[in-house]
């Protein structure tokens, strides 16, 4: 398969690119450390460029994954040719070197694209002296690649001459006999390495000769070398009108494969693109294009899908040959036992035949035995004594085997004229322990077993060879699916961190390096994330990701915590128990102090540190599944912020036997009647504020005085209701910027009972039953089970009475107190605002002008809702929610799956997880941490067909990649999986 460019396919490239010459090049990205995109634009007419390294050049018509963060490379041809136009683009030379000029006089650079070798890509000015340069190094210790060196233009080699008659009649008296002669030629002529193979061999097949013509055979130096001075002829003539040239063709190969039910399965693969079809090729597959640039970008971009095609085709082939090894086993197999059946009959019968002679030399040889003779003796006795029955020779000791009581003879068919004719007889091993009768006993007894083993041979062959060929149409299968699942296979851009999705849905990037540190803090934070450190030196980088601007759970914080110190020597120490810190995006400087320096990765932290609690060595690996969009919403919430919500609040009507808000288990039927009946006011006090507030928007006619009303309520609502832990410290910050109460005894009094309130909402925990608890909660249910809304109300009603008739009169006083203040203080727009967060609804009210305050002041709440919505837009980022809703760690029967991502993260975040195993420090190496993983995986009774697909699919450098160095594994069938290795 074709892998570079060769000197002909640079002069074609280059001559098409020339109409692009005078458009602007607006903006340069990499694929790659050696792939980089160049676009450029004039007016509507946009074209991209791509260049590679020691490979190739083209305009591409594809889309190429690039790069999220660009490399300094890339920077710095974007500082430097950013919006120049295309001058000049030509080849240097004869050689595999490209010079494309930007910009003119002064203001002009080169970016010299070197295509041989392990190639190079030089950025150049006005005067050729390298300002950038993609692989430094020194060649012949004088040619120097360095910035700031000048680039030398007597590198490019120049265009040779053809050689004459007199120079290939010299240089071809030194060449063997039956050497090649393509070889010969392209070993001993310059000229023929600019030629190209391609070139050379098409020259040679159009001269009268083949590529394996050999020098004494087929070529005669003498006769034919005028063949070979137009063979030349030809190959100038060609590169003369190459500027006729206007198709690209790509020369392709067929594979044919045999499958197990006889079908013949064919893959077409290209193998190489040439601006010309040059006489070799005619008879193969091709396809034409109208350009050499596109049959090049058909060529590349297709190339990773063939390659997984080609893989997936020799595994094929490799389970189809083992298949047909088994077939031709058994059939060996029966083949040795046939000829083993056949061998033990004819000596049984040789033996029959022989009966007298057997005894005869049995007997002979025992006697020499019992005699006490020397083994040599007894062969020479053998040696001068004939066994013949009228003059005709039956049988002759061979051999002696003593030491195993066995002898060896010759023995002769009696009854067969030919044979007792030949010189050579049969060789049967003769037990002495035996009579000749129970010899041939024994030959037909071992004909008899293994014309058994024949017989069941065949009956198990068959179930054999069609398990055999059941697996091997599995395994078939399986290449397949694996092929198409890596063409869909999507790299997600932070795949190249470590990385994980907390379990309230936040992506954590880590960085691997220093360099990544460096990385993902410049690049990859924004204001609204978290910085979370180890707080030692060493360790990793964590940005917790935040697409809205609302503080990040702490059940999230905790996991990057976990993360942070995972990836830190703490793992290979293994020390538990560590601190990490978290600190905002703004408190994370490059600055240092005066007099010191940072190193890569290392940043400064301005202001107070918010150090988490310390944290386990825990960490899971496990896959997650890529959703097709439809069965995205199937998995709506699967990852949610943790806390208690006001509407999980357990009902007495609901049928719920894990009941979890029981206090203790001594408090009586009583007591808990008390604690639901309390919930419940609290519940449905907050739920007619909430249905009540728009109603009272809409049927106001005195706006002024609604919304104090409401202001108020709220503030108090706020004092005397906490509705989620998560919740809590809002309540409190918000409580400290309300107008301070007065100090009378009214007021003293209300903030008495709040507390109170407070206190009581406090201790009612949600814990976990008891002993003794259930039986009464089944009791309580029984209780209410026939109780409607009315009775409920009525109850509320009047546990509420006899605190509400003795708070009515001190709140209307209260409140007539607090509208002065906040009359008084609506000047201020700093208190205004605060008012304004305090109260939800003020952003449900209607863009328009409305009168706060006794005094008349007016404000445009349609401002302030119009920049809300747009901090709203700012906060969000639906494509990064969209891509992390999309992955799941719990897949359904009915969900459609396109590929796996394995992940490793903290333990807790994997708790709800399909497939999970635990990792904690140990001695076992990641490769084999994967494998264990994997086989795991793969056995789970639960999983799906697919899903072991998909897993199957992911390479296990993949799964090993973001494993810690040593780990211990934990499952609760991990035993079982390594003892079935």
């Amino acid at each position: 398969m074709k892998t570079r460019f060769s000197t002909l396919d640079i002069m074609c490239a280059v001559k098409e690119i020339q109409k692009y010459k005078g458009m602007r090049l607006q903006r340069v990205y990499d694929i790659d450390h050696k792939t980089y995109l160049f676009k450029f634009q004039r007016n509507d007419e946009k074209c991209v460029l791509l260049l590679e390294s020691g490979v190739r050049l083209h305009v591409t018509n594809y889309e190429w994954t690039k790069n999220d963060a660009p490399s300094s490379f890339s920077m710095k041809l974007r500082k430097h040719l950013s919006n120049k136009r295309l001058e000049n683009l030509s080849q240097m030379g004869f050689d595999r070197i490209i010079d494309m000029q930007f910009g003119v006089g002064e203001a002009a650079y080169h970016v010299i694209l070197e295509l041989y070798d392990k190639g190079n890509i030089i950025l150049a000015d006005k005067d050729y002296v390298m300002i950038n340069i993609l692989r430094p190094h020194t060649e012949d210790e004088k040619q120097k690649f360095f910035v700031k060196e000048v680039y030398p233009n007597d590198r490019p080699k120049i265009r040779l001459s053809p050689p004459s008659e007199n120079e290939l009649s010299h240089i071809f008296k030194t060449a063997k006999p039956s050497t090649n002669l393509k070889k010969f030629i392209f070993a001993n002529f310059p000229i023929c390495l600019d030629y190209g193979s391609c070139l050379l061999e098409h020259m040679l097949v159009s001269g009268g000769l083949s590529a394996s013509t050999k020098i004494g055979t087929d070529f005669n130096i003498d006769t034919d070398l005028h063949k070979l001075i137009n063979c030349f002829v030809i190959a100038e003539n060609f590169l003369d009108d190459l500027k006729n040239l206007k198709e690209g063709f790509i020369i392709k190969k067929i594979d044919k494969q045999v499958l197990p039910d006889g079908t013949i399965k064919e893959l077409c693969t290209n193998q190489e693109y040439h601006p010309f079809l040059f006489a070799q090729h005619q008879s193969l597959p091709f396809a034409t294009y109208g350009s050499f640039n596109e049959a090049v970008d058909e060529f590349y971009s297709n190339l990773e899908s063939q390659k997984y095609d080609v893989k997936c085709m020799q595994q094929e082939k490799g389970a189809v040959k083992k298949l047909q090894n088994i077939t031709k086993d058994h059939e060996e197999r029966l083949r040795k036992l046939q000829e083993a059946q056949d061998e033990d009959k004819i000596k049984a019968e040789l033996i029959t035949n022989n009966l007298d002679l057997v005894d005869n030399s049995i007997q002979f040889i025992r006697q020499a035995v019992a005699k006490q003779l020397h083994w040599d003796e007894i062969l020479d006795m053998i040696r001068q004594l004939n066994f013949e029955d009228d003059g005709n020779t039956y049988a002759i000791v061979k051999n002696l085997k003593l030491n195993v009581n066995h002898i060896t003879l010759e023995l002769f068919d009696p009854y067969n004229e030919d044979q007792k004719n030949k010189d050579s007889g049969k060789l049967i091993d003769i037990d002495l322990g035996q009579s000749a009768y129970g010899n041939a006993k024994k030959y037909y007894g071992s004909k008899k077993q293994s014309a058994i083993k024949e017989q069941k041979t065949i009956e198990s062959s068959s179930s054999v060879l069609k398990m055999a060929e059941k697996k091997t149409k599995q395994t078939l299968k399986d290449m397949q699916v694996v092929a198409s699942i890596n063409k869909v296979r999507k790299t997600y851009w932070f795949e190249k961190f470590y990385w994980f999705i907390s379990s309230e849905n936040f992506l954590v990037i880590a960085g691997r390096d220093a360099h990544q540190n460096e990385v993902i803090v410049k690049r990859y934070m924004k204001p609204s994330d978290v910085y979370v450190h180890a707080g030692f030196s060493g360790a990793t980088t964590v940005i917790i990701k935040n697409p809205t601007k609302q503080p990040v759970p702490p059940a999230t914080l905790n996991e990057a915590a976990v993360m942070a110190i995972s990836y830190s020597v703490s793992w290979t120490m293994k020390i538990n128990l560590q601190n990490a810190f978290w600190v905002k995006p703004e408190q994370v400087t490059k600055t240092a102090p005066t007099g010191e320096y940072l190193t890569t990765g290392s940043f400064m932290i301005r202001g107070k540190k918010n150090y988490l609690p310390a944290t386990h060595l825990i960490l899971g690996l496990s896959f997650l599944f890529k959703l097709e969009d439809s069965s995205i919403p199937r998995h709506e919430n699967e990852r949610k912020v943790k806390g208690i919500e006001f509407e999980n609040v357990i009902n007495p009507e609901e049928e719920n036997d894990d009941f979890e808000n029981i206090a203790s288990e001594n408090e009586s039927d009583e007591e808990l009647e008390k604690i639901i009946e309390e919930k419940n006011t609290v519940k449905n006090l907050s739920n007619d504020y909430e249905n009540n507030t728009d109603l009272k928007i809409q049927e106001s006619k005195n706006p002024e005085a609604d919304i104090n009303q409401e202001l108020n309520s709220n503030i108090q609502l706020s004092k005397d209701v906490n509705i989620s832990s998560n919740c809590h410290e809002k309540c409190e910050s918000n409580s400290k910027n309300e107008p301070e109460s007065s100090d009378s005894d009214d007021d003293n009094d209300e903030q008495k009972e709040n507390n109170e309130l407070n206190k009581k909402a406090e201790t009612v925990k949600p814990l976990i039953l008891k002993r003794g608890q259930r039986g009464k909660l089944k009791k309580i249910k029984e209780k209410y089970k026939n109780q409607d809304e009315e009775d409920k109300e009525m109850r509320i009603k009047l546990l509420q009475s006899s605190m509400n008739e003795n708070k009515k009169l001190k709140r209307e006083k209260k409140k007539e107190k607090k509208i002065k203040k906040i009359d008084s203080k609506n000047k201020s727009a700093g208190k205004k605002q605060m008012l304004i967060k305090v109260l939800p609804i003020v952003n449900e009210l209607p863009k328009e002008t409305i009168q706060i305050g006794a005094q008349g002041a007016q404000e445009k709440f349609a401002e302030n809702n119009d920049n809300s919505d747009d901090e709203a837009d700012k906060t969000t980022d639906p494509s990064e929610t969209q891509m992390l809703d999309s992955l799941t760690g719990i897949p359904y029967a009915e969900d459609e799956l396109l590929f796996a991502v394995p992940v490793v993260a903290p333990y807790t975040a994997l708790t709800n997880y399909k497939y999970k195993l635990k990792l904690t420090p140990g001695n076992t190496k990641r490769g084999k941490a994967s494998k264990t993983c994997l086989n795991l995986f793969l056995k789970d009774k639960t999983a799906t067909t697919r899903e072991k697909n998909l897993m199957k699919s992911v390479n296990l450098q993949d799964i090993a990649r973001n494993i810690p160095n040593g780990v211990k594994l934990s499952a609760p069938s991990l035993s079982k999986v390594l003892n079935s290795k």
